[in-house]
């Protein structure tokens, strides 16, 4: 059950953002952080893994919550009128009681951990031109603010779309008599991060040829900021998101980099994007430079949908001027202001499918055949059918430094293992790397319950480093352990599938980096997905800082499914 103490985090009005908001002398959302939420010492982590290792201890999932735990669960949430269902809300459960550790271990204030949202748009595609073209369309239509996180950033076309639109966001606010503060966040491991994890970066570093943004003279209309964020040794700033106008948040795999890689981005817009925004700050820490001008609102929660209602498909103007229902998107022009559904101007181009997805960039040598002709058809924009505000939760990890594995207990890695210990009917998985040992675990638990445990991975996915000493092997590896551990009548229900790209009829060896896949989702039950930044390998379960959305949507879900069968051949193989 939830102790007191969790419920009080939970349901406080209080928030780091909200402070930053409200008091003058607040000085950084590192030092509020520290004025609000105080670690009760190393002591409580025994207490707290007792907790949560006797939860996931009960031999019958299917009973380990009673109804006075999922309603306090229910209270510590924003989840507007309708109440999240039982699953979500024993997967938050769990996910909450990791709080008890320290407040701030899922990297946003409790209060705002649980909230509502909707999910007009997710992209299948690899970073460019597809996704950085939906970041292209979001940053040049800022009004007064934009905050991107990344974990790397490598100089290519992606970055270049991403410069674009900052150029060309300058130009709109001079013509508009305004400037729009951008914050960048990014991980380039640097020696003065032993001293200070939070680097700000120089104008001299970012203009250098590894980064490669302007000069400051270059965008007269914008105040940019940017810090390099790295905890050491291990402690990898590795989330990928942004907040635009504390209105739209985007969530993402993949990092601004060109990789011949399928990524996922899922675009969000509700109450839920002002837990991204809190995220933001408490990733950023130090003191705002100038400040974020939308600190003290409007909040995304003070949206009346009544009044301001959720757009889809057609009628949502980030959509329209990619045509989801027609051919693919074209290169950045300009894109109509989010409150027109004006469709932009196209640019005629046929696109091969290999052009569409970037890989002529990467052309195969193996002898691998086409599954379907080059000319085909490719739409990477899945533009979700309308819904009402669902459940929505925040299930992060902070990043940890030390070189041990001891850093588990936190809402990310909690709540994949509870998703997968309350499925009833079925758990899909997908993921570069398959071999943290407590999720190979539960995966083999499940199995034996008799839930179907269906995995999406990759030949070869960086075999290098994930055959290193305490990685936890490569993919191949740790299935054939796996079915060689699970016993003969249960390995019907472990089906394991090789990515295979749309244009291919079988895997291709990540190793050739010609066609690798770098989704990271998990859906349970088809009902509950949970999906961003977090890979189910050490690195991620117990380094990383990560940022995934947890959503209670049958809906979202269902085509989340869909929208990856149309953009790979991984349940063929």
């Amino acid at each position: 059950m939830l102790s007191q103490r969790v419920l009080d985090l939970a349901q406080a009005k209080e928030t780091v953002s909200s402070v930053l908001a409200s008091d003058p002398n607040a000085k950084s959302p590192g030092e509020v952080a520290e004025r609000l939420y105080k670690v009760e010492g190393p002591g409580i982590v025994a207490t707290v893994k007792d907790m949560v290792v006797g939860c996931f201890s009960n031999p019958d999932p299917t009973n380990d919550h009673s109804q006075e735990d999922l309603d306090r669960a229910a209270k510590c949430g924003q989840f507007g009128a309708k109440r999240p269902s039982d699953l979500f809300l024993k997967i938050y459960h769990d996910a909450l009681q990791t709080l008890e550790v320290d407040p701030l271990i899922g990297v946003v204030s409790p209060p705002l951990m649980g909230s509502r949202g909707v999910v007009p748009l997710s992209i299948f595609s690899p970073t460019h031109p597809d996704i950085m073209q939906h970041y292209y369309d979001t940053v040049v239509n800022a009004q007064q603010e934009v905050f991107i996180a990344t974990n790397y950033w490598q100089v290519g076309n992606a970055a270049s779309t991403l410069v674009a639109s900052l150029r060309d966001l300058s130009k709109r606010s001079v013509e508009r008599g305004v400037k729009v503060v951008v914050k960048l966040m990014y991980d380039r491991g640097a020696l003065g991060q032993l001293k200070e994890n939070h680097l700000l970066v120089t104008e001299e570093e970012w203009t250098a040829e590894q980064i490669k943004l302007p000069p400051r003279s270059e965008l007269p209309g914008l105040d940019l900021e940017v810090v390099n964020y790295h905890r050491p040794i291990f402690g990898t700033f590795h989330a990928k998101y942004a907040v635009i106008d504390r209105r739209i948040a985007l969530l993402n795999s993949n990092n601004i980099q060109d990789m011949p890689n399928m990524e996922m981005m899922i675009h969000l817009e509700g109450p839920i994007v002002d837990s991204f925004y809190d995220t933001a700050l408490l990733s950023w820490d130090r003191a705002l430079n100038p400040t974020l001008p939308l600190i003290k609102g409007p909040r995304a929660a003070d949206r009346d949908p009544q009044k301001d209602p959720y757009k889809f498909g057609h009628d949502n103007a980030l959509i329209a001027c990619k045509d989801p229902e027609g051919p693919p998107a074209t290169p950045p022009l300009d894109v109509a202001e989010p409150q027109s559904a004006a469709v932009r101007p196209t640019v005629e181009k046929d696109y091969s499918l290999a052009e569409r997805l970037q890989w002529q960039h990467h052309p195969l040598t193996d002898g691998s055949r086409l599954l379907i002709p080059k000319e085909a058809g490719y739409n990477p924009y899945f533009a979700h059918s309308s819904h009402e505000e669902c459940a929505m939760a925040l299930v992060n990890r902070r990043p940890y430094g030390a070189p041990k594995h001891s850093d588990w207990l936190t809402p990310q890695d909690v709540a994949w293992l509870a998703g997968v210990k309350h499925a009833q009917k079925r758990v899909f998985i997908q993921t570069p790397d398959f071999n943290a040992k407590p999720i190979v675990e539960a995966v083999l638990d499940a199995a034996r319950r008799g839930v179907e445990c269906v995995l999406y991975i990759c030949v070869g996915y960086n075999d290098a480093g994930e055959a290193l000493p305490f990685q936890g092997g490569t993919n191949e590896e740790v299935v054939k352990n796996m079915y060689t551990a699970l016993e003969d009548k249960y390995k019907h229900n472990l089906r394991v599938h090789w990515y295979t790209a749309i244009d291919q009829d079988r895997p291709v060896n990540a190793s050739l980096k010609k066609r690798n896949c770098h989704i990271k989702l998990m859906i349970i039950d088809d009902a509950v997905g949970i999906q961003g930044n977090g890979n189910q390998d050490a690195q991620s379960w117990y380094h990383s800082q990560e940022v995934n959305i947890m959503i209670d949507s049958p809906v979202v879900c269902k085509e989340w499914v869909e929208g990856l069968r149309r953009s790979q051949n991984t349940h063929l193989y």
